[in-house]
């Protein structure tokens, strides 16, 4: 008896350090795994060809991309804000004559295309598909110019704080929408970003809008964008024959003003 339980003490022992080992080594193999998905990606390296994730938008934001004419909630408008939001609203509905001005910063983000970033020495570039827009980034220490000229894509200049890239933009001319639906865009906007890749294949961008013009107090949402390795932009120039294709075929049918794109009549 007495040598029996010996050997199941020796047996027990054994069992206890084999399961000791195995925990170990499952632990070592556990850790390892998750330092090689956190080593997976540079969270500095913003590069490559993103496309929107609508589907992760959060529920209780205003909804940017919603296209159905109703969004819901709406941001803090001013009086003035909202009058110029249901104008332009107005205008969208009946069929918003085409032109080839740039979409503006915050728009392009809110159009269902994607964009490509390319890093620089001194800037990072944005390359957006729909209408080839291009926007800079820049990124080597300056300040926003108090004489430059407002411009439909604003000036932009950017800075890492710890893993987030944050962008500060303004000098907009204002003669642009902010979305879609026609948010309106005033000459003092004031429009922070806030990049953050979270994992290898997703990007964060949480946007705030400072605009006294249209909006009472500055309001945010959240964009999140897909990594796409395998693709590359489509070529999408805005170009006159597109302009008279789409007048033709919406504007007039619509009778909205259209454009006379033959010969001038002589009086």
């Amino acid at each position: 008896m007495r040598k029996w339980k010996l050997v199941s003490v020796v047996i027990l022992a054994a069992a206890l350090a084999f399961l000791a080992v195995a925990r170990a080594q499952t632990d070592r193999s556990s850790a390892a795994k998750m330092n090689a998905k956190s080593a997976a990606f540079d969270p500095h390296d913003l590069s490559g060809i993103w496309n929107p994730a609508p589907f992760m938008h959060p529920k209780d934001e205003v909804d940017v991309l919603d296209l159905s004419g109703h969004p819901n909630p709406l941001p803090p408008f001013t009086p003035a804000g909202e009058a110029t939001y249901l104008a332009n609203a107005k205008f969208i509905a009946a069929g918003a004559v085409l032109d080839c001005d740039p979409f503006g910063t915050a728009r392009n983000f809110f159009t269902p295309r994607p964009f490509e970033i390319l890093l620089t020495h001194d800037r990072l570039l944005q390359h957006f598909e729909y209408y080839d827009n291009w926007r800079e980034i820049w990124t080597d220490g300056r300040k926003i110019p108090d004489d430059v000229e407002p411009d439909y894509m604003g000036y932009s200049i950017g800075r890492w704080d710890g893993d987030a890239f944050v962008v500060d933009s303004a000098a907009y001319n204002g003669k642009q929408f902010l979305t879609w639906q026609g948010f309106p865009i005033g000459e003092s906007l004031h429009q922070t970003e806030r990049w953050q890749r979270m994992d290898q294949d997703t990007l964060k961008i949480v946007f705030t809008f400072d605009d006294p013009k249209n909006y009472t107090k500055p309001w945010s949402v959240t964009g999140f964008w897909k990594l796409r390795k395998d693709w590359t932009l489509d070529a999408h120039p805005c170009t006159l024959s597109a302009i008279k294709e789409y007048d033709e075929r919406v504007n007039h049918a619509d009778k909205l003003p259209g454009r006379d794109y033959g010969a001038p009549t002589k009086k």
